[in-house]
């Protein structure tokens, strides 16, 4: 998986690869690396400068220690808890409306969905399909739905490979399942349509057509909108 590597300050250089890995999907959230005694021969360094890389990358908040038998380094998941927090103080204060927020979504995710398509690996797009496969059972509770979603979109903005998509994303769609959606309760009509859409984007994005899954992504998330703002005037009229 990886090169050897022969220059002064080593570990930047195994840094350099594994972020590399990383934004081109090669490695995913949860994906387990190496045990540090492959990862010194793989990359032909010193245990000194392979300890050091993953001290960087834990800290960069890329990989995550685990304790136990089990343990090892894993791939974090992106986290974008701190944008999530001065976004969701902004929309309290009213300095930001969910219309604000419908509109940075509806310009960044449908060209993330087009460069998705060019750029997505055989791994996202089974990802994708998971989402979509887990999100029809029966029984699911309406914030694990809504968890499903914002993985579904989380997972087409990592595919895009701009680590600024991405960020942007994951902050936009967790504000919006834990202020913006709170306490709307989407019908099985609105789940049908939500489903159906993210169908047509994962579909777009495996036959490599990026103008129809930005298209689709776009429809999407004007549709989504709609049916959440017509929630909130619901439960605020009842």
């Amino acid at each position: 998986m990886f090169r050897a590597v022969r220059t002064p300050r080593v570990y930047e250089h195994i840094v350099a690869q594994i972020e590399r890995a990383i934004y081109e999907g090669r490695l995913a959230h949860g994906d387990k690396l190496p045990p540090e005694r492959q990862l010194v021969r793989e990359f032909g360094a010193s245990r000194v400068a392979v300890r050091e890389a993953l001290r960087a990358l834990e800290h960069r908040g890329l990989v995550e220690v685990r304790q136990g038998s089990a343990g090892g380094y894993f791939i974090r998941e992106l986290d974008a808890t701190t944008v999530v927090r001065d976004l969701s103080t902004l929309f309290r204060l009213g300095r930001v409306s969910l219309v604000q927020v419908a509109e940075a979504r509806a310009l960044l995710e449908p060209e993330s969905a087009r460069l998705a398509a060019a750029r997505a690996t055989d791994h996202e797009l089974k990802r994708l399909g998971e989402c979509l496969e887990t999100r029809t059972a029966a029984g699911l509770t309406s914030r694990r739905r809504r968890a499903l979603d914002a993985e579904f979109h989380r997972v087409v903005a990592a595919a895009a490979r701009n680590p600024v998509h991405a960020a942007v994303t994951h902050a936009l769609t967790a504000l919006e399942v834990k202020v913006g959606a709170q306490g709307v309760d989407l019908t099985s009509e609105d789940d049908a349509a939500i489903i159906a859409a993210h169908l047509l984007i994962h579909d777009a994005i495996a036959r490599r057509d990026g103008d129809a899954a930005r298209a689709a992504m776009h429809a999407h998330i004007l549709d989504v909108e709609r049916r959440l703002a017509r929630g909130v005037v619901t439960r605020a009229a009842s």
